[in-house]
């Protein structure tokens, strides 16, 4: 059985940054988050933004941020800001807990928040639904994890340990876990892979072996650098629920023609720092359906953000 490698020094590392005259500013934020959102055509409310924004304003305005929207039809379509803060020393979750944005009501997701950090450093990142508030959680692994040590964590669904084979030849190793607490769901992300190491034909396989519905050839050939995996899980089902397939584009290159959401992201995204427009390109699997998302890089990507610091290279 293949094991895939970890990415090494085939990966670019970006020290781009925010010059002097980038001043980020929480009013700046809320008014380029609010264009984000007309452009993806996605609900914005202010009410639910601006106190996630004022309760972490340190973190905001200076750790990387990104900025997430998907292909859904309208009526389902969303738009999510995300922070990754690479200061050991930052504990948002207790501070959203403390100013009642984020609360805790016995899922077994909290018992990993509250145990993985105790055994091993993690930098947090925040996901945020900008018409519902606080969604997902991340804790980043600066020191990437092996999947049985992963798994072995109390509170983990039944359904991630049921597809540790997977898991293993896949990666191996666990660099972010994402809690969910809108959908009560979990994403185990693998290590950055170097291009090349997932090919087409691993993914057809992957998604056959899943019975997901099967790539396009033309996704198969934009996914051809995929930079690692994503899966996510339920406390709910036996089964997978999606896998995600990430390429990181510069503008020019961005697959716009797939959809019209893709187009106006690339074409007018606000950006908060000097330096190249970046963007992520994900494909998306389930068992009946595929969609694809986009995500901006409103700041500067930074390699301490990125566990191992190994940033994915830009197509």
């Amino acid at each position: 059985m293949r094991r895939f490698a970890r990415a090494g020094t085939n990966c670019r590392v970006s020290t781009v940054g925010m010059g002097p005259s980038d001043v980020l500013t929480l009013d700046r934020m809320r008014r380029d988050f609010q264009e984000f959102a007309r452009l993806a055509e996605a609900p914005y409310r202010a009410a639910v933004v601006d106190p996630v924004l004022e309760t972490l304003e340190d973190l905001w305005t200076t750790s990387v941020v990104g900025v997430r929207t998907t292909t859904h039809p309208v009526p389902r379509r969303r738009l999510n800001v995300r922070l990754v803060n690479a200061g050991v020393e930052a504990d948002p979750v207790s501070r959203l807990r403390a100013a009642g944005l984020l609360e805790f009501v016995g899922h077994p997701m909290e018992r990993l928040l509250t145990e993985i950090p105790a055994a091993v450093p993690v930098f947090f990142g925040v996901d945020v639904d900008v018409a519902h508030g606080v969604e997902k959680i991340w804790m980043m692994f600066p020191e990437l994890i092996a999947v049985d040590r992963v798994l072995a964590f109390p509170g983990m669904p039944e359904a991630a340990r049921a597809h540790a084979a997977h898991l293993h030849r896949y990666g191996g190793e666990i660099a972010i876990m994402a809690l969910d607490f809108g959908n009560r769901t979990l994403n185990l992300y693998s290590q950055v892979l170097a291009p090349g190491v997932v090919t087409p034909a691993d993914i057809t396989t992957i998604l056959s072996d899943l019975a997901f519905v099967a790539a396009t050839p033309e996704e198969l050939a934009l996914l051809d650098r995929t930079f690692n995996l994503y899966r996510t899980f339920s406390w709910n089902s036996p089964r997978m629920q999606r896998i995600c397939f990430p390429v990181r584009y510069e503008a020019a290159r961005f697959p716009t023609h797939l959809d019209p959401v893709l187009a106006r992201f690339v074409a007018a995204a606000p950006h908060a720092t000097t330096g190249p427009r970046n963007f992520t390109f994900y494909t998306a699997y389930g068992p009946t359906d595929r969609y694809y998302k986009i995500q901006a890089e409103y700041t500067a990507a930074q390699p301490a953000t990125f566990p191992a610091g190994a940033i994915p290279q830009i197509n």
